[in-house]
């Protein structure tokens, strides 16, 4: 099978995206600079999801989101972009997103993983306890069948030869308290060094490697202990011989069929997000990931939405210390996307060739990249925690086809050896199989793979859990497109997100919701064609003088002090009265862990109006409300670049205009109060 570098995969996603502006008469940029414009949707669960909705929908009324080119999203991010892809699916028209159905669903079963209301909240919370029995009974089959297989194999041998460790009860209990003593000394011993190593940059390849081999070592005292209860008695006869090999062979063909993705808790996790996000989408609930871009359809809706980019990482816990990336910890930016899917370290494969990628649907591609719980973590990776994970079958990850090994469309594995991979944390590269999970183990904004599109205005929303304002995604992001990409997101001088997002103690509220970065290039990594060779090779070259790239639009969920207090009548909505009173009686507000994945109403509510008013911000809009049963005036990816390029207001009318950057006015949101009590609704913009 053909594979193909990044450089490859981006060249042909841009000779479709051409045509996709063609096609439906955009008209921004030239071909000398195409003026390529991205959005970015971060992790974070349902928090994120619901804020993203509402960013989304207020792009929407004003005509932006139609003309971004991607839409890059990891994690709970891709719940809101697996909701606008199938929606415009079905529909074929942006006007069909947000609409008050589709929002009142989502508000009423915000609780997705235990949705209903009383006695059938209650059975579905059952259901969700005896589906994690049931997946973690079944995740055991795989160790089951080795056991077996050696118990088979162990017992033929005994037959002929005898068993000297059943003969000895002593030696086998001496064995089995130094295993015990062993599993729980491990145990302490991992404790003990991480909290000693708290603030160390990591603990040492060698320790690993020790805590790997111990473990090892108490696996096989286990076993032993377990075979030496085998009894001797007589010589094993024909027939039996004859059924304990067709047990075995049984048990080994059953080793096929194992497939951990079938087993673990991916299946309820992506049924319910689908059931959630994806109900208004018709026939397109499960569409293949294939079928979502579709440069060459007679239907509109085959490229109408912008192209997907679904990002998840690539667990390397233990590469074997290969050329390609050295390490007992290491990740790649795994793609997964209609065109083609891969990595920088696996190369790339055509989604509709390989049998893996060409089966996947949509609503799997995005449970794979909101994949949190996993013994692979990418960089967060941990061999103790792999055993715990393993054993306990917290395991949202999946396994899928390797580009760089197999040299046909599908592959024919042995399900039982993957099992004891993820649980000794040995997952690398040279395995026919390689394990993907949440992209928010590696990056956590999803504009990594845009910066490597050279867009030219990316706008990235940041709703992961941050209630310190430590802006950790944020640095990582800078981090890692500085060192791998040469690319830096350098801040200005008026715009730190630090000194306008993050809150002061005496303040509690941000200063504004956004900051603006410019896009320098530092240094770029061209491809040669040597003679002698006959081969590409990397040419790194170096700028004395960066220069600018691009623009990038930090936003990040954060609240602003009212200006004033919005008049409330007896007829208000309870949900809207619920949003204004929500920050008074949840500080942490709107960054409460994203393990709280059950949203009540009030709680989806808040959060979504958030989202509203984010964007709003973002353009310039101080009066959203205006725009709550109409769409505003279509604005162009020029305008965009010249508001935040040079400042240029989107609206001219003093309505609509904003403050200038710098003035006192920019710190607060204004609440619009009527002069006489009227019974209308009036929101709280937070």
């Amino acid at each position: 099978m053909s594979t193909y570098t990044y450089r490859e995969v981006i060249e042909k996603e841009q000779e479709q995206l051409k045509l996709r502006r063609e096609k439906l008469q955009q008209e921004h940029g030239t071909d000398e600079q195409p003026d390529w414009f991205g959005i970015a949707l971060s992790g974070g669960g349902i928090r994120s999801a619901t804020i993203n909705l509402g960013f989304l929908k207020t792009l929407n009324k004003f005509g932006i989101l139609q003309k971004a080119d991607y839409l890059s999203t990891v994690s709970g991010g891709g719940y809101t972009h697996s909701y606008v892809q199938a929606t415009i699916k079905e529909h074929g028209d942006f006007d069909r997103l947000f609409t008050k159905e589709h929002i009142d669903a989502m508000r009423q079963h915000g609780e997705y993983l235990t949705p209903g209301q009383g006695l059938w909240k209650t059975l579905n919370t059952l259901l969700l306890a005896v589906a994690f029995v049931v997946s973690w009974l079944m995740s055991l089959i795989s160790p089951a069948i080795v056991a077996g297989i050696i118990y088979y194999i162990y017992t033929i041998i005994v037959g002929f030869t005898g068993n000297p460790v059943a003969e000895t009860s002593g030696l086998a209990m001496d064995i089995e308290w130094w295993s015990l003593l062993i599993a729980g000394g491990l145990i302490l011993l991992h404790f003990v060094v991480n909290i000693a190593l708290n603030f160390n940059l990591g603990i040492s390849k060698q320790f690993n490697k020790f805590e790997s081999a111990i473990a090892v070592l108490g696996l096989f005292l286990y076993g032993w202990i377990l075979l030496s209860g085998v009894k001797t008695g007589d010589r094993i006869t024909g027939s039996l011989l004859m059924d304990y090999g067709i047990n075995a062979v049984l048990l080994f063909v059953l080793g096929f069929f194992t497939n951990p993705n079938a087993l673990s808790f991916h299946r309820y996790y992506r049924k319910q997000l689908a059931d959630l996000f994806l109900c208004f989408s018709g026939l397109y609930k499960n569409m293949l990931l294939k079928d979502v871009f579709k440069i060459d359809s007679d239907k509109k809706n085959g490229f109408l939405a912008p192209y997907p980019l679904i990002n998840t990482c690539l667990n390397l816990q233990n590469p074997g210390g290969g050329d390609k990336f050295k390490g007992s910890k290491a990740s790649d930016y795994f793609l997964l996307s209609p065109l083609y899917c891969g990595s920088k370290l696996t190369c790339y494969v055509r989604t509709d060739r390989y049998v893996d990628y060409r089966k996947m649907t949509l609503p799997a591609a995005v449970t794979i990249s909101a994949a949190a719980v996993n013994p692979g973590l990418g960089m967060y990776s941990n061999k103790l925690l792999s055993v715990l994970m393993t054993l306990f079958n917290a395991r949202l990850g999946f396994w899928t086809s390797n580009p760089s090994v197999l040299e046909k469309s599908y592959a024919i594995v042995w399900w039982p050896v993957y099992f004891f991979k993820e649980l000794l944390g040995r997952i690398g590269l040279s395995n026919k199989m390689i394990n993907i999970s949440d992209g928010g183990h590696i990056e956590n904004l999803g504009v990594y793979e845009l910066l490597r599109r050279d867009c030219s205005l990316i706008i990235a929303v940041d709703a992961g859990e941050d209630k310190t304002y430590t802006f950790t995604d944020l640095n990582n992001l800078i981090i890692r497109a500085r060192n791998e990409l040469g690319l830096e997101i350098r801040f200005r001088p008026d715009e730190q997100p630090e000194d306008l997002i993050r809150p002061r103690p005496s303040q509690v509220y941000s200063k504004k919701r956004y900051a603006v970065a410019d896009i320098y290039r530092w240094w770029e990594d061209n491809k040669v064609f040597n003679e002698e060779t006959q081969k590409e090779e990397s040419s790194i070259v170096n700028f004395k003088t960066p220069k600018k790239v691009g623009t990038f639009v930090y936003v990040k969920s954060s609240v602003l002090a009212p200006a004033g207090k919005p008049f409330l009548t007896e007829a208000e909505d309870r949900l809207k009265y619920g949003t204004y009173k929500y920050k008074i009686y949840h500080a942490d507000f709107p960054h409460e862990s994203t393990s709280d994945q059950f949203f009540d109403e009030i709680q989806w509510e808040s959060y979504y109006q958030l989202g509203q008013y984010l964007g709003a911000d973002v353009l310039g809009v101080s009066d959203l409300g205006a725009y709550e049963d109409k769409k505003g005036p279509s604005l162009s990816v020029d305008q965009l670049l010249r508001r935040f390029e040079k400042g240029v207001p989107l609206f001219e009318s003093p309505a609509e205009a904003r403050t200038a950057p710098g003035q006192d006015e920019e710190l607060f949101e204004s609440v619009k109060a009527p002069e006489q009590p009227v019974a209308r609704e009036v929101k709280y913009q937070m």
